[in-house]
């Protein structure tokens, strides 16, 4: 089930590009659910099987966002699969949930992960999150999947 969700994401993300860059083509065509929001890298733990990054910062509807992201290696090194949770702090009794599966790809010092969603309220997200080395920060975009 893991590879299948997987899979999906990197369709969509293709998909997603496509059509984002060629506006002439049938491409998929999704809505933001809230601004960009940009959070700061807490940690980075690198292993030989899997590198585990860790973030903060306030994320949109979502409140103050805590996520950990679990990246393992594929074959080339620069690449690979993604799974993780995040949990956001709306208010003092409000807290979101959600799970997350996806792809990877470095490029130098920027990661681009490509993330399947899905909350706690029954809604999913498609997220883009460009991870810069150098800065120590996630750029976050969320669109509505559901």
């Amino acid at each position: 089930m893991k590879l299948i969700t997987i899979l999906l994401s990197l369709l969509i993300s293709t998909t997603a590009l496509a059509g984002h860059h060629e506006e002439g083509e049938g491409g998929l065509h999704l809505k933001p659910r809230q601004a960009t929001s940009v959070l700061n890298v807490t940690s980075v733990d690198m292993g030989s099987d899997k590198t585990t990054i860790t973030a903060s910062g306030k994320m949109g509807e979502y409140g103050k966002v805590y996520v950990t992201y679990n990246m393992s290696y594929a074959a080339d090194g620069v690449s690979g699969a993604v799974e993780g949770v995040g949990r956001g702090v709306v208010d003092a009794e409000t807290v979101m949930t959600g799970r997350f599966t996806g792809v990877w790809r470095r490029e130098g010092s920027t990661v681009t992960m490509h993330n399947t969603v899905n909350m706690n309220d029954g809604s999913q997200n498609f997220d883009v999150i460009t991870f810069d080395a150098r800065g120590d920060t996630l750029t976050h975009k969320v669109f509505i999947l559901k």
